[in-house]
């Protein structure tokens, strides 16, 4: 008997005498598959059992085992729905639904009618969707449905903290099914994880003669790889070995192939999609990368990137428990015991890290006022509830008072991101939706095409607007014709599970859209259809460098918030100007910091911005500096956002243009020529006479005073060459009364009379006094040191021999001539005898 009967008892106990439970049971204790059937058989349910399942491919294998022990078949007694598939009928009682699908039952019957309970299995997973069917499920018990029971079940939940905050009871079910070894195996951390796997994998192989093998990894890529390389090391193995991918992406048949029975022993290397609820018989071990491809939200570029991360401490125990199901197993970890406890203990939940739009326009839906007031396990930041808002008002879901709007409601019964929801909208207002349908899901789904793209798919009609999405359109129809044959599709360069997938999306889109009322007229021009995209995505436009379209750069472009970011190479929209880049997503970071890629791309005309979004459109004059014309130029922009996709010269405004020259003038980029010495000796000359004589308050031609000089100086000029060689000095001298000018002439003089000879020439230093360079023979007759100023400044004699070379410095004439005059006289005397010597 599985470990969960243990606690049989305790759950229908609890559930006979309030309406919540929170459940933990270790992983292989049967918890997913025998709850459900216990409360069938024993608890007086009235009405259908709904188990929320976090996955797909859990919900449809978990309901197919529930029914095979039920001995029912699947859609009788025992149903499942996904968002592709529905097994279900008047007859069903435990039905299993994917947390996304479960939000729209509740929007189209808030009461939940006919369900007498709810159970949210794997909870410790935290996604957004079951944070939100928890808060709708707890309202509704506290007002229409008091008899609806709810389960929060998982392997690793804190379930005293959820069930303190949920006000009912928790019972804990103790004991594993079957023991797992844990071994710690980190390799060369320099390796990829795919190699270290496959070592990891030989090694067990090695020492466990039994038993097939589960491998976690990241993604489908790494999947791919990990298989590649175990294949190769085991290409001469004695023991035959089958290898299967498993992953969300693959077909319904190739993932049954994974977990069904095999006579080779297997080795099944899965996502994180096989981490919980399900069950693969004949697994008892388990190679863990401790990785998983997680999603987050950039608020910074207004973006969700997903990142490969380390697991939480409780994913890791998820993983392993997957080797303990059915008999004893064990667990190799490719990192070390150390790194173990230096890992979260458990995931952050998605209501911390990703776009809420979705979330919030459904409890828009359902009369929930204020996100923030209703009942969260664990509240959003009031941030990313602002983001999401912001988002649903420019998408006209919300009006200015944040309340829903008809638009707002006509996308809440769209079963997809507010985004392409509104794309839809759009589409059929413009008579194009059939053809937008199959957009939305090449939007949404992944991507269906290999790289490189075959040459058949970039061939467009002259007349078409270049776009990836038409691209894609046109291979898909490739595919649908062949029947997604995975060969063909594989010749075509096509991903054929994801086409199957967009196929299935496609026609979801177009049943809700018609059950909605949506209509086509079937113009479904692309030019519509790309206009329509401009709705939704009004914040992804960028635009390309004029260098970069003539070949001369790179595929950088610049989008609104002056993000630097950078367009696909494999997009055909490449040599468009103008675009709308649906997918925005960060590629890692390289040598210049992280990169950010534009793809999904589609060519635009300017024009429609204006046309489509005219309350994002500023028209501005701007004035700048040419640098190679060495001229100020004004042009009138018009901006999109701030994002400025057109513009033309103008005259320029003198103003701005003295502006500017000035600017440049006083922060050296410019030279005035006649901005000489006479400038720079007058200034010295001013500033000293000001300083000597501060009762007089003069002009000190500080910064200030300069820039009020060189605007009268360049008025009237827009070019450099206008004011390269214009007279500086009068300006300068202006600045003065004529007074105050005449003042400065006569305290700070440029020359002195000398008694013996020509006068003597005094130059002005701005660190120092004044000097005046003379030859001794000058000189004669001076005898004390002369001075300007009125005396107030003496200045600093510079003494020169015959030859005009100096030989004393001073500022004491009447000493020289005592005490230094007869040596010197002496020497020069001899060196110079035709010269007068007194």
């Amino acid at each position: 008997m599985l470990p969960i009967y243990g606690a049989k008892a305790q759950i229908l106990d609890h559930l006979t005498r309030t309406n919540r439970l929170v459940l933990t049971a270790p992983t292989g204790s049967g918890k997913t598959t025998q709850v459900p059937q216990i409360l069938l058989r024993d608890a007086q349910i009235v009405g259908q059992i709904v188990v929320l399942q976090p996955r797909r491919l859990a919900t449809r294998l978990v309901a197919h085992r529930v029914a095979a022990e039920l001995e029912s078949p699947v859609g009788k007694l025992v149903g499942y729905q996904t968002r592709h598939d529905s097994r279900v009928c008047d007859e069903t009682r435990i039905r299993f639904v994917t947390e996304g699908l479960f939000l729209r039952l509740f929007q189209s019957d808030p009461t939940l009618t006919g369900i007498g309970a709810v159970l949210l299995d794997e909870f410790h997973e935290r996604s957004l969707t079951a944070d939100t069917a928890l808060g709708l499920i707890r309202r509704l018990q506290e007002t229409d449905r008091p008899d609806l029971r709810l389960l929060v079940m998982s392997a690793t939940l804190d379930a005293r903290a959820i069930a303190a905050s949920l006000e009912c009871p928790a019972v804990e079910a103790h004991g594993r099914a079957y023991p797992v070894d844990i071994h710690y195996q980190p390799g060369n951390p320099q390796a990829p994880p795919w190699d270290r796997a496959a070592d990891a994998l030989r090694d067990l192989l090695s020492r466990e003669p039994e038993g097939d093998v589960l491998i976690f990894m990241p993604g489908a890529y790494e999947i791919r790889r990990t298989i590649e390389a175990a294949q190769g090391r085991f290409r001469n193995h004695p023991e035959p070995l089958a290898f299967f991918p498993l992953h969300g992406s693959l077909s319904a048949a190739q993932q049954d192939r994974a977990v069904a029975p095999c006579p080779q022993r297997k080795v099944i290397v899965a996502t994180n999609v096989a981490e919980t609820s399900i069950t693969i018989d004949g697994v008892r071990h388990v190679v863990d990368s401790g990785l998983a491809r997680v999603h987050r939200h950039d608020p910074r570029r207004g973006i969700d990137v997903l990142l490969i991360e380390a697991v939480s401490r409780a994913s890791t125990e998820q993983r392993a428990g997957r080797a303990g199901r059915t008999a004893p197993g064990s667990c190799v970890r490719l990192w070390s015991s150390a790194e173990q406890q230096a890992r979260p203990e458990r995931n952050l939940p998605e209501i911390r890290r990703l776009d809420l739009a979705d979330a919030l326009l459904q409890l828009k839906s359902l009369d929930v006022a204020d996100p923030l007031d209703f009942p969260w396990l664990e509240p959003p930041d009031p941030s990313a509830v602002e983001r999401a808002t912001v988002l649903l008002t420019d998408l006209g879901a919300l009006d200015s008072s944040e309340k829903l709007t008809d638009t707002g409601r006509r996308m809440a019964r769209l079963p997809m991101h507010p985004r392409l929801s509104r794309l839809l909208i759009a589409a059929a207002e413009s008579g194009c939706l059939e053809r937008a349908t199959l957009w939305a899901a090449l939007i949404g789904e992944r991507d269906i095409l290999t790289f490189p793209l075959q040459s058949r798919y970039t061939r467009l009609p002259d007349d078409a607007y270049p776009s990836d999405l038409t691209i894609r359109e046109r291979a898909f129809q490739r595919a649908k014709k062949n029947r997604f044959d995975p060969s063909t599709c594989a010749g075509l360069g096509l991903h054929a599970a994801a086409c199957r997938e967009v196929d299935r999306t496609c026609r979801l889109y177009r049943d809700t859209c018609s059950r909605a009322g949506l209509k086509s007229n079937r113009q479904n021009r692309t030019e519509d259809l790309i206009r329509s995209l401009l709705i939704p995505f009004y914040d992804h436009i960028a635009l390309r460098r004029d260098a970069d379209l003539r070949g001369e750069g790179t595929l950088h472009c610049a989008m609104a918030g002056q993000r630097r970011v950078e367009l696909d190479p494999k997009s055909v929209a490449r040599q468009s100007r103008a675009l709308v880049a649906l997918d925005v997503r960060e590629l890692g970071a390289g040598r210049t910091g992280v990169r950010t890629a534009l793809s999904l791309a589609s060519a635009i005309e300017a024009s429609w911005l204006e046309e489509i979004h005219p309350e994002r459109i500023e028209m501005s004059t701007a004035v700048e500096w040419n640098e190679e014309a060495s001229a100020v130029e004004q042009f009138e922009t018009w901006a999109y956002d701030d994002l400025v996709y057109h513009r033309q010269p103008c005259k320029t405004d003198p103003a701005a243009a003295e502006q500017i020259l000035v600017d440049k003038i006083a922060g050296g980029d410019l030279r005035l020529e006649k901005w000489d010495q006479s400038v720079e000796q007058w200034l010295h000359r001013a500033r000293l006479v000001a300083a000597l004589f501060p009762e007089r308050s003069l002009t000190t031609y500080d910064d200030d005073d300069i820039r009020l000089v060189l605007h009268e100086i360049v008025a009237g000029a827009t070019r450099y060459s206008h004011i390269r060689t214009r007279p500086c000095l009068a300006h300068v001298q202006q600045a003065l009364s004529w007074n105050d000018q005449q003042f400065v002439e006569q305290m700070a003089p440029t020359h002195l009379p000398l008694p013996a000879g020509p006068r003597l020439k005094i130059e002005y230093y701005p660190d120092g006094p004044p000097r005046g360079r003379a030859r001794i023979q000058d000189l004669y007759g001076l005898r004390k040191t002369p001075s300007v100023a009125k005396g107030r400044q003496p200045l600093l004699l510079e003494i020169l021999a015959p030859s005009f070379r100096p030989v004393q410095v001073t500022d004491d004439l009447a000493n020289f001539w005592k005490n230094t005059y007869p040596e010197v006289k002496k020497e020069l005397k001899r060196r110079y005898p035709k010269h007068e010597w007194r």
